[in-house]
């Protein structure tokens, strides 16, 4: 598996040709994460993709709603085998979270990092 790579602001980098792409395991887990910050009704061929975070993030006790949701999205990812950690790491009043994920590939690669979510 070959994606385009993204820089620190989630835009996609060009310029230096073959280095610019993720492979395997960890091209897996970017699409994770681009994923995991796609909003409902963002992508206009398919209304109902992402997660409805405006409103998880904008009602009090939806945690366990937070993590059903994060893992039907990670798991329907393709390539992603397990979920070996999920958790909430913060929760914010203003509408953010930071998440904690940490995934096997059918790659057999295991990738841990922090998903952060703002609003």
């Amino acid at each position: 598996m070959i994606v385009s790579g993204l820089d620190n602001n989630d835009d996609w980098r060009f310029g230096k040709s073959r280095a610019q792409y993720k492979r395997n395991g960890v091209g897996v887990y970017q699409n994770v994460r681009t994923r995991l910050k796609s909003f409902t009704s963002d992508w206009f061929l398919d209304t109902k993709r992402g997660i409805d975070w405006y409103t998880l993030l904008g009602t009090k006790g939806t945690e366990t709603q937070i993590l059903r949701e994060v893992e039907r999205v990670v798991l329907e990812t393709e390539f992603v085998k397990t979920i070996e950690t999920l958790r909430v790491i913060e929760r914010r009043k203003n509408r953010a979270i930071t998440i904690e994920l940490a995934i096997t590939t059918l790659f057999d690669d295991t990738i841990s990092d922090e998903v952060r979510i703002e609003l």
